[in-house]
């Protein structure tokens, strides 16, 4: 009997709109955020949706009578009206708290409520005014306008256009098959006055214009160079913009860790998002997060001007240790960064650039650590003045960057102990480091596959990480990706 109830509670609410719209805020939270607050944002439009169509099955109720639309609970009888009522008065101020105090904050949410407000406006006022579709267009940008605002973002144009046509779309062709019966019932809105030929070409045209609005703008660039923002996030980098996203605890008074993240050859800040897991990783043990993205070569893969042996394979002239070093500077001069813990981390090509950075500018950071990379087999093109923390993390069935060394293009590179053993020479360590104990770093792999190698520094700690049958690019989840910012922790600036 109570699921029966559920049901109709679900059913009243336009259940297939109501998810509709709930989904599409939790893509956005995704994009825009991570998956922690997706859900909890979902979860608050949610609340929103549900007022919006209680009160619209409310107003309807004597009309839905009149015409016996049984498909509708309460004239079905599942539920009375005096219960849906009293529902929606409880659930209102939920919503509005829920909303204002949730991720979306008060700037988001209160421009989520003001989509809420306008679809209860539509069901009391305008369903019968030919500014029918006003409300949908507001609501409809609201929507995703208010998951920008609460990460300090100001919504794309794009973004905002976007949303109000496909809310416009909707709104033409969701009266379609009642456009009789409210004419009957004199509900005046504008697709009731144009008529159901005119108001289906409209919503065609509308969803087209969407999707080629969509194709050649920078809606999607919008949405994906803001992956995984946190409680705030801003924009560092000038030509080269890379999002800053800020834990969520952040606060200014604590000096606080930073990362920056480095992409393979032909990758770039998105993938490497996704790849490295470091993204999710740096919320849970609040640090600053930041993946920029290399240039593009004359084939369009993005690169770091690292070594001799990879990868600037046109021989740019293009200085990325003044980069990486402007865009720590640039961030530290925007929020508190903990000088001694200033973090580098790169994959393949990446991981090179993180040897180049350490090489030319140790004192930026307290520590670098890569996957699958190497560094110039020349020991004359590294002589830093300072000690850095390195961690040195390969597979040794890599096929593209041998972990016993090879080359590129006739460009030899190091192997992957050797790499290490450079360093602690450089870091004054003892030359006779310990095998630690085999631990699981990569899931995908069978028992403890990961060797630690660790050589012991007066300053500092230099270590390899051997993945025992460890491809290219392993398969990273969030618990690997938790070992590797515990390490970077763990190794501050002395």
């Amino acid at each position: 009997m109570r699921l029966l109830k559920l049901r109709a509670y679900l059913k009243a609410a336009h259940f297939g709109p109501t998810m509709l719209i709930t989904a599409i805020s939790f893509v956005l939270g995704t994009q825009l955020w991570w998956e922690g607050p997706a859900y909890v944002i979902a979860f608050t439009v949610f609340l929103g949706q549900l007022i919006i169509g209680w009160s619209n099955d409310l107003y309807d109720y004597q009309d839905d009578l009149k015409h016996n639309r049984t498909n509708k609970p309460l004239v079905a009888g599942a539920i009375s009206a005096t219960q849906l009522r009293k529902t929606t008065f409880i659930f209102i101020p939920i919503a509005v708290i829920a909303n204002l105090i949730g991720p979306l904050g008060i700037k988001g949410g209160s421009v989520y409520l003001l989509g809420v407000g306008c679809g209860i406006a539509y069901n009391f006022y305008f369903k019968f005014s030919p500014l029918s579709p006003l409300p949908y267009a507001i609501a409809c940008a609201a929507l995703p306008g208010s998951i920008f605002y609460a990460v300090n973002r100001t919504p794309p144009l794009w973004v905002l256009a976007g949303g109000s046509m496909l809310g416009v779309a909707f709104h033409f062709l969701n009266v379609l098959k009642d456009i009789k019966q409210d004419k009957e019932s004199n509900i005046g809105g504008l697709p009731q006055r144009l008529g159901k030929r005119a108001s289906t070409v409209i919503a065609l045209v509308l969803v087209i214009a969407t999707g080629m609005l969509f194709l050649n703008s920078p809606v999607s660039r919008d949405l994906s160079s803001i992956e995984f923002n946190y409680s705030s996030a801003f924009i560092v980098g000038g030509e080269r913009p890379v999002n800053v996203n800020m834990p969520s605890d952040y606060s200014k008074k604590t000096p606080t860790a930073l990362l920056i993240d480095l992409h393979g050859y032909s990758g770039n800040s998105q993938s490497q998002l996704r790849f490295s897991q470091l993204a999710a990783a740096t919320q849970k043990r609040g640090v600053i997060y930041a993946a920029p993205d290399g240039l593009p070569d004359s084939q369009g893969n993005q690169f770091w001007n690292a070594s001799k042996a990879c990868c600037n394979f046109n021989n740019n002239p293009v200085d990325d240790v003044a980069y990486i070093q402007s865009l720590i500077d640039e961030i530290s001069s925007k929020v508190s960064v903990d000088p001694k813990r200033i973090y580098l981390f790169g994959h393949s090509n990446g991981h090179f650039m993180t040897y180049k950075f350490a090489c030319s500018r140790p004192e930026s950071v307290a520590a670098i650590a890569g996957l699958a990379g190497a560094m110039d087999s020349d020991a004359a093109t590294c002589a830093p003045s300072k000690e850095v923390n390195v961690l040195h993390i390969h597979g040794t069935s890599d096929a593209t960057i041998l972990f016993e060394g090879g080359s590129l293009f006739g460009n030899l590179y190091t192997s992957a102990a050797t790499s290490v053993k450079r360093w602690a020479q450089i870091d004054r360590c003892l030359m006779s480091p310990q095998v630690g104990e085999a631990f699981d770093l990569i899931s995908t792999l069978d028992g403890a596959e990961t060797i630690p190698t660790i050589y012991t520094c007066p300053r500092t700690t230099v270590e390899l990480w051997s993945i025992n049958g460890g491809a290219h690019s392993p398969d990273v989840d969030v618990s690997s990706a938790l070992k590797i910012v515990d390490w970077f922790l763990a190794h501050p600036k002395k």
